[in-house]
């Protein structure tokens, strides 16, 4: 039996973020704010500087699941660091930089500074009470306008990429398809539960879901576009994916799979997923498309349900809370 929106509805109700429970991480979000706009105003140092920043990841994108066991509530703050042309070949200098500015908004808070692989450095606050952890990017200003240069966290790599323009793109997929967030979000979920994290990244998934959407149409049931994503995951000749509006081209590359950044073709936004990990995702894709057709296929709600709830696990129901 097919499912509807209301009823996946239901689920995705269950996985996301609670409303009851979101007053207390967007407190915490604010005063982040609200010190970063403060210390930059205030900062009348010439020189490296940090000189705007933006809430990114799935708290800006819609797409925040609800906390549970080692997958916590998490926000993206990008930092723009500025004022010193020798960043760009001086990671430690800009890694040094980011923890000592953040040390002094907070001075007695959690600052985490872990080296990601022995490469690059990966900066991290954790909030104590609610378990909030903001990852830091730090970026420095490139071009062309809008444009930055950014480490690549936990892996060595440097890339020119907009951070503004990506948040630009996903508000767009958003606006495109009332159902996207839902879609993302459910397969958010199964990645976590299949344990294809940290290799099929959330961006990832989400540049599958809007490329489907941009060229076979929006998907507006829930239902239909969890089940496109699988097929097309699973499915052979995985395409090269890039995006029009973005800048330069496709470079040669050694990973299975090539999912271009919206905003640079030549950032590899699946550079994580090694032949290894790309033969996990496909096969964790194929059995959850075959499961979903075989739960659509079937007479009952029962036996429906059934075969969701082995791709989703036992969080999956569709009823009413």
């Amino acid at each position: 039996m097919k499912l509807d929106n209301a009823q996946l509805g239901n689920f995705i109700n269950r996985i996301k973020l609670h409303r009851d429970d979101m007053g207390k991480y967007r407190d915490q979000i604010q005063n982040l704010r609200d010190r970063l706009t403060a210390k930059i105003k205030d900062d009348t140092s010439t020189g490296m500087k940090v000189t705007r920043f933006l809430i990114a990841g799935s708290w800006k994108k819609h797409t925040v699941l609800r906390p549970k066991g080692e997958h916590p509530v998490d926000v993206d703050l990008v930092l723009f660091v500025d004022g010193d042309d020798s960043l760009k070949s001086d990671v430690d200098k800009l890694h040094d930089y980011v923890v000592k500015y953040l040390l002094e908004i907070y001075p007695t808070k959690d600052v985490g500074d872990v080296e990601a692989e022995g490469k690059t450095k990966a900066i991290k606050i954790t909030f104590k009470g609610t378990g909030l952890e903001v990852d830091i990017v730090p970026v420095v200003p490139d071009t062309p306008s809008t444009y930055v240069w950014q480490p690549e966290r936990g892996g060595g790599g440097r890339f020119i990429t907009s951070v503004d323009k990506q948040l630009e793109a996903n508000l767009r997929a958003r606006k495109q398809n009332a159902s996207y967030t839902s879609i993302v979000r459910a397969l958010k979920w199964w990645r976590n539960r299949q344990g294809l994290k940290p290799e099929l990244t959330s961006f990832t998934i989400e540049l599958i879901a809007s490329y489907l959407d941009d060229t076979y149409g929006s998907e507006s049931s829930i239902e239909e576009g969890i089940i496109r994503f699988f097929q097309f995951v699973s499915g052979r000749d995985f395409p090269v994916i890039t995006f029009p509006s973005a800048i330069n081209t496709v470079p040669r590359f050694t990973n299975p799979v090539f999912i271009a950044d919206p905003t640079n073709n030549e950032n590899n936004a699946a550079s994580k997923l090694d032949k290894d990990a790309w033969t996990r995702v496909v096969k964790a894709a194929d059995e959850a498309f075959e499961g979903l057709s075989i739960g659509q296929s079937s007479r009952t709600m029962g036996a429906t349900t059934e075969e969701w709830e082995a791709v989703f696990g036992p969080s999956f129901n569709i009823e009413a809370q």
